[in-house]
């Protein structure tokens, strides 16, 4: 059968289906604002569906990490785990006793910082000299930065117990040399000596002698300055 030439089977799907279609095009995806809307609503309009996908994204994941609430088992099953490892820190903290230096003893720490001498000495420019050179680098003195090492000697009641050398420090060995050294003694009266060597020489180019009493639990420190030499805190 058919009607202006049309076979009936195409026109009653298209007139039964057509509307139902256009109806759910009309108000569930939204073609009516082809109809009603201009670009600048079209727009605000995509700009308000991307951002309530967003909020619905976060809503999401807010829900996936939202915090349990504790009950009563939960916060006992966690009390059975932590307590035995509280008290395994709180005993070691504690105990055993650990004693640094026995008992009637004192400390003496050798903390020095030295400058060794130049290793090449100074020389004095001429007027002439300070002339050909930059208005910066005009001084009457010409010295070399490389400085050598220096020994240390370190003797307790007439025994030497403390012998090294040490390199300056930087780049271009132009910085001090450090020295750094812990000793226990007894209780009482002690002589200290100490003696400074530039480089490998046997003439020490500083002498410090000091008799101290020290008491049990003390601790000294000998440090240096280039003012004062060797000084006892």
């Amino acid at each position: 059968m058919e009607i202006s030439g049309v076979n009936v089977f195409y026109i009653v799907p298209i007139m039964v289906f057509g509307p139902v279609v256009f109806f759910v095009l009309f108000k569930a995806i939204g073609i009516q604002t082809l109809f009603t809307l201009n670009d600048d609503q079209k727009e605000l309009q995509r700009k308000s569906r991307a951002l309530e996908t967003a909020l619905d994204i976060e809503t999401a994941k807010s829900a996936r990490y939202k915090k349990a609430t504790l009950t009563p088992i939960k916060i006992a099953f966690q009390s059975i785990l932590y307590v035995p490892f509280l008290l395994f820190i709180g005993y070691f903290s504690s105990y055993p006793s650990y004693q640094y230096a026995p008992e009637n003893s004192a400390q003496i720490k050798l903390s020095l910082t030295l400058l060794g001498e130049r290793k090449i000495p100074c020389t004095v420019r001429s007027v002439g000299e300070q002339s050909d050179l930059k208005p910066n680098m005009r001084t009457a003195k010409n010295c070399s930065r490389e400085r050598n090492p220096v020994r240390v000697v370190f003797a307790l009641d007439g025994k030497e117990v403390f012998n090294k050398s040490a390199n300056p420090a930087g780049l271009r060995d132009d910085g001090p040399s450090s020295f750094y050294q812990t000793f226990i003694v007894p209780e009482g009266k002690h002589q200290l000596t100490v003696s400074i060597f530039n480089g490998d020489e046997t003439i020490a180019i500083e002498n410090f002698s000091h008799s101290i009493v020290l008491s049990s639990g003390q601790a000294i420190a000998l440090t240096h300055s280039a003012k004062e030499g060797i000084v006892i805190h």
